[in-house]
């Protein structure tokens, strides 16, 4: 009897295992949101691209790219969550960004400063236009 329940949390250790490890990768806009909110998109929130790969580790290391138009609330929650100040240091970007990820003039940049992996946000607070690049590893 004790070996069939050895037999049994083995199977699911292993499952458990073996299914958390795959690696996800997106260039949907929607899902790359969905992927990294871990929800369907608001109604109010126009995603315009995306691009979102996660690691087949067991630890949660990800990047995303996203591009999109929001509410001044959701951005103001945005921006309070993830404690962003405005970004005053030099600014790198992966060698392998996306072609459409291109910052445009008059974004103002922002960062948090316990991120201290290179996650940046351009934000137009006129517009509600936020583009940008999250990293975990």
């Amino acid at each position: 009897m004790k070996t069939n329940h050895v037999f049994y949390i083995t199977i699911i250790l292993f499952s458990l295992l073996f299914t958390s490890c795959i690696e996800q990768n997106s260039d949907d806009p929607n899902e790359a949101y969905q992927l990294w909110s871990g929800r369907e998109p608001e109604k109010d929130v126009k995603i315009l691209n995306g691009q979102y790969w996660r690691s087949a580790h067991f630890t949660y290391e990800y990047y995303v790219y996203l591009e999109l138009y929001t509410t001044p609330e959701w951005l103001k929650n945005f921006i309070k969550i993830n404690k962003l100040e405005v970004h005053t240091s030099e600014i790198y970007l992966p060698d392998d960004t996306p072609s459409w990820f291109q910052p445009k003039i008059g974004l103002k940049a922002f960062s948090s400063p316990e991120d201290l992996q290179g996650s940046i946000y351009f934000i137009d607070l006129k517009t509600r236009y936020l583009l940008f690049h999250e990293i975990q590893l």
